[in-house]
């Protein structure tokens, strides 16, 4: 299993990670490459691959301040899901947030995914917000944070 940056040039993880994206998120969730090349860009793409294969993606933007990254996107492909992989990605991706003096982490979840909410707890996330019709009308979220 190998950690990796994704960079703009990297064309066969990019189809892969739109992929991913549409089975975790949908077509009106997932991102596709018009969203993807500018976070990429301007932002931190990793991926946990296995044989050429991208198992998981993290999609992280930053603050204006400097200080502060948000997980844009976080998903492990299906068959992959409750191995370890999700605390995999979000681990080494903490090391380099720590490395560039990063002070937090911030995400958001849906409160019916319960999985992804058990695994940002023991992560060290912890909830600071609720956030009522975060994307609409119904579409509630949870804010958690992660001092470094």
């Amino acid at each position: 299993m190998k950690f990796l940056e994704i960079k703009s040039k990297d064309k066969k993880y990019i189809d892969q990670i739109i992929e991913i994206e549409k089975e975790a998120f949908g077509l009106s969730g997932g991102v596709d490459e018009w969203i993807l090349k500018p976070i990429i860009r301007y932002g931190k793409v990793f991926v946990l691959v296995i044989d050429d294969e991208v198992i998981g993606i993290a999609e992280y933007i930053r603050g204006f301040d400097g200080d502060v990254v948000f997980l844009y996107g976080f998903s492990i492909k299906k068959e992959y899901r409750k191995c370890g992989y999700g605390e995999k990605l979000l681990e080494e991706s903490i090391k380099i947030f720590r490395e560039n003096k990063i002070k937090k982490i911030g995400l958001t979840v849906s409160l019916k995914n319960k999985s992804a909410i058990e695994l940002y707890k023991k992560m060290g996330f912890k909830m600071e917000e609720m956030l009522k019709e975060e994307y609409g009308k119904g579409i509630d979220r949870i804010y958690f944070g992660r001092k470094m």
